[in-house]
């Protein structure tokens, strides 16, 4: 309704309005008396398609359907990247504060070494994580990014804790889902080493809340109404840490910042996806056991405001086109991605003429996972992708892991810093950083004028979902009725072409019209109250006796 209302609230959309509505053909007020301010019939609700079941995360199906031509592409490509950036608190990206990095406690293994690292996203916000270098390299070598997903304590999992785990790594090496004790176990480990002996450097880093990320639980502290007002989710926090991320491998001497890889299962694999989706820098991604036309994600840390209207996961994942992504599904909501969403993905990276640089492999005999035979799909895509220069194919190796007690970056000498920010603490500098921002935009100048149009414009397009609609864009069904010989009403459902939407309208117009259309709707009531026996209630009527037509609508 928002939409509509700021349409009927420019001048010439109104005006339109009005001559479109003077030329329906009039009915007398006697023959409609009873009925003359209702839009719809008594007792019924307006034929509008958001009326229905509200969409859901959970629901089977989310469909999107790709542009056909690049030019359509690239545009809708460029509304849906400002969408997410909007749902995430980073319109404008805040400042890159000094990542102050810290790296230590090398734990030398068979052709790898392991490292802990944390350093500031945010200042007083630590980013936790693991540091997996290949012994042997000359030159620049590539670097591939692990977020983790939801298993239990993260980047420590031990799928081996505790007699049921035990069994549980076990019927992983009878079902063929793992070859060694150390990846059945390990598994997230096992990626991480196998990579590092392909010769790249890999950084292994938790999820807020997880392992040693410290301050801010996982599911709470950024999820009452102040922090939603003002776009500051979970979601958004994640994406920035990945953001920030990317830049503490690029500032590694070993790495090529033109050779990254992404890859994540799951939450991880939700991670993936959004960080390839604003960050140019990721050459090749692997998001595994996520990307699907089915669920959506199901924790704070994959869903925002404004994030999915009218498009999925599958929208998300081709703003990487055309760059290398393949996928592999489970059986999960991502079993059916050879045949629902990896095709609109190939209509979008085939605009480009790549079709061959997205993929995907379902392998229904496994539940949710990122287990060897996935891993091992991985391990060729970035091979080929991230020139390698491995044999193929590439068969995962048996690993010493690391005790999760000894991949903690928090020890004696490395305490957890006392700096560490707390939810309510983050939220103010943030908000502070916000306020900064937006007092930089003011428009003093005509150069800042543009900014701001661009930064807020974009901003008010995301919130009010793509903006004010073109006069051409609205359409209705509307009649006239003599209300008597000084008024006449003007009525009908109105909405966006193609949107399904019937908004119920109706304008009063005074036989003195002025030009004026003043739009509103009336404070918990309907339209029919601002009406009595066919009469105009006395709170409208000295808007319209100085000649001023008024548009009421009822809001959803």
């Amino acid at each position: 309704m928002r939409r509509l209302l700021c349409a009927l609230l420019t001048g010439p959309l109104a005006v339109s309005t009005v001559c479109l509505v003077l030329s329906v053909p009039s009915v007398r007020a006697e023959e409609d008396k009873a009925l003359v301010a209702r839009v719809t019939e008594p007792g019924k609700l307006p034929a509008d398609a958001r009326l229905g079941k509200p969409r859901d995360l959970y629901d089977k199906y989310h469909p999107w359907v790709p542009p056909t031509n690049l030019k359509a592409w690239e545009a809708e490509a460029q509304k849906i990247r400002e969408r997410v950036l909007v749902s995430q608190g980073l319109w404008p990206m805040p400042p890159k504060t000094p990542l102050n990095a810290v790296i230590h406690g090398k734990i030398d293994r068979d052709g790898y070494t392991v490292e802990k690292v944390y350093f500031q996203s945010h200042p007083g916000h630590y980013v936790t994580g693991n540091l997996y270098r290949p012994k042997k390299s000359e030159g620049k070598h590539a670097a591939v990014l692990c977020p983790h997903g939801h298993w239990k304590n993260g980047r420590f999992y031990d799928a081996g804790e505790g007699v049921d785990g035990e069994r549980a790594a076990a019927e992983q090496i009878k079902s063929g889902a793992e070859k060694f004790e150390s990846g059945a176990r390990y598994p997230l480990q096992a990626r991480c080493v196998t990579l590092a002996r392909m010769g790249c450097t890999v950084f292994f880093y938790d999820m807020v809340g997880y392992a040693d990320s410290k301050g801010i639980d996982h599911r709470s502290g950024l999820t009452d109404a102040e922090a939603e007002l003002r776009l500051q989710n979970h979601m958004g926090l994640q994406t920035w840490n990945s953001i920030r991320s990317l830049d503490f491998v690029c500032s590694l001497p070993e790495v090529d910042d033109k050779r990254i890889g992404v890859t994540g299962a799951s939450g991880g694999g939700t991670q993936t996806f959004m960080l390839c989706a604003i960050d140019p820098r990721p050459a090749a991604a692997f998001p595994a056991v996520m990307v699907s036309v089915d669920m959506q994600g199901g924790c704070v840390c994959e869903n925002a405001d404004y994030l999915r209207i009218g498009i999925n996961n599958i929208a998300l994942a081709s703003l990487f086109a055309p760059k290398p992504m393949a996928m592999s599904g489970a059986d999960d909501w991502t079993i059916d991605i050879e045949k629902k969403g990896l095709p609109e993905m190939k209509q979008v990276w085939s605009l480009y003429g790549k079709a061959e640089n997205v993929h995907a492999k379902a392998y229904p005999q496994f539940k949710h996972n990122y287990n060897q035979v996935a891993r091992e799909m991985m391990y060729g895509w970035f091979n080929e992708h991230l020139k390698l220069g491995q044999t193929a194919p590439i068969v995962e190796k048996d690993f010493k892991p690391v005790p999760p007690k000894e991949l903690s970056v928090w020890n004696d000498e490395h305490p957890v810093p006392k700096d560490v920010k707390n939810a309510a603490q983050l939220r103010e500098y943030l908000t502070e950083v916000s306020k900064k921002q937006w007092e930089e935009l003011k428009p003093t100048t005509p150069e800042k004028l543009k900014e701001f149009q661009r930064v807020v414009g974009t901003a008010a397009r995301v919130m009010l979902d793509d903006g004010v609609p073109a006069a051409e864009d609205v359409e209705s069904s509307l009649k006239t009725i003599e209300l008597d010989e000084n008024l006449k009403v003007i009525k009908g459902p109105i909405g966006r072409k193609g949107a399904g939407e019937k908004v119920p309208f109706l304008v009063i117009v005074p036989k003195n019209f002025n030009g004026t259309v003043l739009v509103g709707y009336v404070k918990n009531k309907s339209i029919a109250s601002m009406f009595k026996d066919g009469k105009l209630d006395k709170e409208l009527s000295f808007l319209v006796d100085s000649g001023n037509a008024f548009a009421l609508v009822d809001p959803l």
